[in-house]
C-alpha cells in the first residue's frame, strides 16, 4: 500500500464531508443553478445529498482504498527503477552511475 494521489484524497475528502455532514443534518446552502437545456436546478440537489449521505462516505472510502491499492506508475525515462522502490537488475552497489 501507499500514499493516494493528492487529487483522490481531495475528492474523497469532499465526498466525506459532504456526506458526514449531510447524515448528521448540517445545512448547506448552495447557490441557485440552473441549467434550462437538461431541465436542473440546484433545488434537487439537497435532497438527494440526504437521501445518500452513505452512499457518500462509502464512495469516498471506496476511492481512497482503491486509491491506495493501486501500483505507483514508474518515472519517464527511469532505469534504475527507483521509482518502484527498488533497484534494477543490473545495478550495482558502490557502482558509479553515468552523467545525465
Amino acid at each position: 500500500m501507499r500514499a493516494p494521489n493528492a487529487l483522490i484524497f481531495v475528492i474523497t475528502a469532499i465526498l466525506a464531508f459532504v456526506g458526514a455532514c449531510e447524515y448528521v443534518g448540517i445545512p448547506f446552502s448552495i447557490p441557485d443553478i440552473k441549467l434550462p437545456l437538461v431541465g436542473f436546478t440546484t433545488a434537487a440537489i439537497p435532497p438527494f445529498l440526504a437521501s445518500h449521505a452513505f452512499w457518500l462516505m462509502f464512495a469516498a472510502w471506496f476511492l481512497l482504498a482503491i486509491a491506495a491499492l493501486l501500483p505507483r506508475r514508474a518515472a519517464h525515462g527511469s532505469k534504475t527503477g527507483h521509482a518502484a522502490g527498488r533497484p534494477a537488475a543490473d545495478h550495482h552497489v558502490g557502482e558509479p552511475q553515468p552523467a545525465a
